[in-house]
């Protein structure tokens, strides 16, 4: 399996600076960083393609909150625990993020699905928010609409005199 490109994902050997400027010039927050660091709750890390060997939950099937509960009760010798998950104790703003998690799976499970859909959607503007579009452009095609209905209204008329008349 390739590795993403450098500097896609967080170098797992860093800390909270790091972690920061991977995650906020994709106009991520420190809300998002850790509610997405919660996916280490799935899996685990594979030597040949991280240089880090492990589950981080002891059930790494499993996608609940466990991978906070994990963090804060310390080191473990069967759990991995990279510099990057716990930068996420020592940093003021994260450590509250994960305390909440630790304790409430359904702000997990909610902040989560909104940072994942956020991080899925980078690059992605809808057709609706394309805001390029000018108004003009939009009332000639109305226009035009309005036009076609009424000539269907009027051929339909003539049609049907016509059918009278014979």
């Amino acid at each position: 399996m390739i590795s993403p490109k450098e500097g896609r994902l967080p170098d797992a050997k860093r800390g909270a600076p790091h972690l920061r400027d991977i995650f906020y010039r994709m106009g991520l927050s420190d809300k998002d960083i850790v509610a997405l660091s919660g996916a280490h709750t799935l899996g685990r890390a594979h030597v040949d393609r991280s240089g880090f060997e492990g589950p981080w939950t002891n059930e790494p099937l499993k996608f609940d909150n466990s991978y906070f509960v994990e963090l804060l009760r310390g080191e473990s010798e069967s759990l991995l625990k990279l510099p990057t998950d716990k930068a996420l104790l020592d940093d003021l703003e994260f450590r509250g993020y994960v305390d909440l998690y630790a304790k409430d799976e359904d702000a997990f499970l909610r902040d989560y699905a909104v940072s994942h859909k956020k991080l899925s959607e980078l690059g992605f503007t809808p057709r609706a928010s394309i805001s390029n579009v000018k108004d003009s452009t939009i009332l000639a095609q109305s226009a035009v609409g309005v036009a076609v209905a009424a000539a269907v209204v009027v051929l339909s008329y003539v049609y049907e005199v016509r059918k009278r008349i014979k």
